[in-house]
């Protein structure tokens, strides 16, 4: 049975339980992740440090070394075989963040990874829209049908019965698209440049990686993981259509995307 500190989510089909001693910051993230709730019973247990001395925070210590520490800001992230931990979180922003920071490292061994990249259904299928910064993610989410958009900053992409999949996130960005707990299969994949007209075209899987680099999410320097995600990322440019898209922030690219 659940106590009543925790709150049980899953992105991505990550199962996770975060335990938040904390009351306001607890029910700040059951806002948040309100879209994202899944009570499984083999979700990582996630203990987060308490703000008084009255409210201990008990870690599951038995794996002495961690698998992967990250500090971020002010707060840290410790990983270990069967439990993490986030310590200084302060408020569902830093929550947010950390969350993101697990699951990079998680994913990598799920065949999954975290993308900046803006992502709109559409007949069933997901359409993956990436770019720097101010390349038009936002303006993508912002120019597509109501209940559309999965996420319009960061996209998890991982393979699942036996396709790419792109999932919902609650990461969201300018659009504020909170994103929804549902999947499908990816029908490409598109790196936004700003233009006078639309256009799209194919590019090659060489010049697909170099585009995604950039925007992947990724914060271990583990070198095998490194290898791993590369590994991956190779796979799935390998694997979905890519194109470039020349748009000029208008919700006429649809024609050329599905034309």
């Amino acid at each position: 049975m659940a106590l009543p500190e925790q709150l049980s989510i899953s992105i991505g089909n990550i199962p996770m339980r975060l335990h938040i001693p904390e009351g306001i910051l607890r029910e700040k993230a059951r806002e948040r992740y309100a879209q994202f709730l899944d009570d499984a019973p083999d979700a990582l247990p996630i203990f987060l440090n308490s703000w008084s001395a009255d409210q201990p925070c008990v870690v599951d210590n038995e794996s002495r070394e961690s698998r992967f520490t990250y500090d971020w800001e002010k707060s840290s992230l410790r990983l270990e075989d069967r439990s993490a931990r986030f310590d200084g979180v302060r408020h569902e922003y830093g929550l947010d963040s950390l969350i993101r920071i697990l699951l990079s490292v998680l994913l990598t061994a799920q065949r999954g990874f975290l993308l900046h990249a803006a992502t709109v259904l559409r007949q069933g299928r997901a359409y993956v829209f990436t770019g720097k910064s101010g390349a038009g993610k936002s303006t993508v989410a912002s120019l597509s049908p109501a209940g559309s958009v999965l996420t319009d900053e960061i996209s998890l992409l991982r393979f699942v019965d036996g396709a790419w999949h792109a999932f919902g996130t609650p990461f969201w960005g300018e659009f504020r698209a909170e994103g929804a707990n549902v999947h499908a299969p990816i029908a490409g994949l598109y790196c936004l440049k700003q233009a006078p007209e639309d256009r799209v075209g194919p590019i090659s899987v060489r010049e697909a990686l170099r585009a995604m680099l950039p925007n992947i999410l990724f914060f271990s320097r583990d070198r095998q993981m490194t290898e791993s995600l590369l590994r991956l990322l190779s796979e799935f440019v390998g694997s979905i259509p890519s194109f470039e898209l020349f748009f000029r922030k208008d919700r006429h690219f649809w024609s050329v995307v599905t034309p």
